[in-house]
């Protein structure tokens, strides 16, 4: 696993997953949550790895969790089209489809590990040119994600996907910065949260942020 982040302190590690025994076992462990969910994935989850990449989330040394991000195949195409077909990105190039997200039921519920990977989710889309991502969500799940403060987009309306109700969403990864940056303002979990993704110091990404309302503002004002 190439590290992308890590805490020696809770001995958490995000990587890169890129052998083919390491995403292996991310999948594998996929395949297990689906299968305690009572999800009917099938083929699904390894029909696309020539085209994903694979996040991994590493507690005290051991997988207890990822993320699987596909790009558009050559027609545009992402995996949420074999139920959604109607949904079609403007971009493609542009975009990306969060496929996977799931952790051990041993590590659930711990949101700091949630956000460990979203914003490792969010470096790796940036770096590679993609300014939105698609993300199913169950009916229970939905909710959860907008508390976190994910500026979520209707993009599906509720169907089955892999035996259970789903919806289909966006996100913009613009969005989600200034989302952060927000709660930041007014929140220690949050601004530990910008260290991570930002990778500068938090007093800065505070500042840098208030500044740059202040400037939009008093342009706006025709200061």
């Amino acid at each position: 696993m190439v590290v992308l982040w890590a805490c020696a302190e809770k001995r958490v590690r995000v990587g890169l997953l890129s052998g083919a025994a390491e995403i292996d076992s991310v999948v594998c462990l996929f395949e297990a949550v689906a299968k305690e969910k009572g999800w009917c994935p099938e083929g699904a989850l390894r029909e696309t790895v020539y085209r994903s990449t694979y996040l991994g989330l590493e507690v005290r040394d051991r997988l207890v969790g990822g993320m699987q991000i596909v790009t558009a195949d050559r027609c545009g195409r992402f995996p949420f089209n074999d139920v959604w077909p109607e949904t079609v990105p403007a971009r493609p190039g542009q975009s990306a489809h969060v496929a996977v997200l799931a952790v051990e039921q041993t590590v659930r519920g711990q949101g700091r590990l949630f956000w460990y990977l979203a914003a490792e989710m969010w470096r790796h889309c940036v770096g590679i040119g993609v300014s939105s991502v698609y993300i199913e969500a169950s009916p229970r799940i939905l909710p959860i994600y907008r508390r976190l403060g994910w500026p979520l987009k209707v993009c599906g309306e509720l169907r089955s996907q892999w035996g259970a109700p789903t919806y289909l969403r966006s996100l913009g990864i613009p969005d989600v910065a200034e989302a952060i940056l927000r709660r930041a303002e007014h929140s220690a979990y949050y601004r530990q949260i910008v260290s991570q993704a930002f990778r500068v110091s938090i007093r800065a990404a505070v500042m840098a942020n208030t500044e740059r309302r202040c400037s939009t503002a008093l342009a706006a004002a025709g200061a």
